[in-house]
């Protein structure tokens, strides 16, 4: 053996010539971690989550305030204030569903601090589904009826709000 042969610092029986570019310490086959910068040990090797993605309990309860007041408003005001004025007009519904669809995903993104992932895409989608129950509330209340696009709306609007928070 040569003088920069050593043993694992984890298995010390197993002789070793690979050592943590991060820390110096010596590593055998079943311990080391290929990084993209060189051989590292279990402890220096662990890759972190990218912090976009990092979402605390606080950034979620802020999400779900913010995605609920936005969705309850705009389903409120779709269809109580905005559904009697332009009913007769060919995919109204669709595209102001999407609207809402869009704001909902930028609003969650903006009081998040642009953070994104999953969590987020289902609170945003949930609100979504909450304001389209208000706006099928406001729908039956004044005697009109859902047709396709109306669904279309509600799917095409959470998928406006996945790609925001994706």
């Amino acid at each position: 053996m040569t003088e920069s042969t050593g043993y694992c610092a984890e298995h010390r029986e197993i002789a070793t010539n690979l050592r943590c570019i991060r820390c110096d310490k010596f590593v055998c086959g079943r311990c080391m971690v290929q990084a993209p910068v060189g051989i590292r040990c279990r402890e220096h090797g662990q890759s972190k989550g990218m912090p976009t993605y990092e979402v605390s309990a606080g950034i979620l309860l802020r999400a779900v305030a913010v995605g609920l007041t936005i969705a309850i408003t705009g389903g409120a005001l779709l269809g109580f204030v905005i559904l009697p004025f332009l009913w007769n007009i060919p995919y109204i519904s669709l595209f102001l569903l999407v609207g809402l669809g869009y704001l909902v995903g930028e609003g969650i993104s903006l009081a998040t601090n642009r953070k994104r992932g999953i969590p987020l895409i289902v609170i945003a989608g949930t609100s979504i589904c909450c304001s389209f129950a208000i706006f099928v509330y406001a729908v039956v209340l004044f005697g009109f009826r859902l047709d396709v696009f109306d669904m279309l709306g509600l799917v095409a609007s959470i998928y406006v709000a996945y790609i925001r928070l994706r």
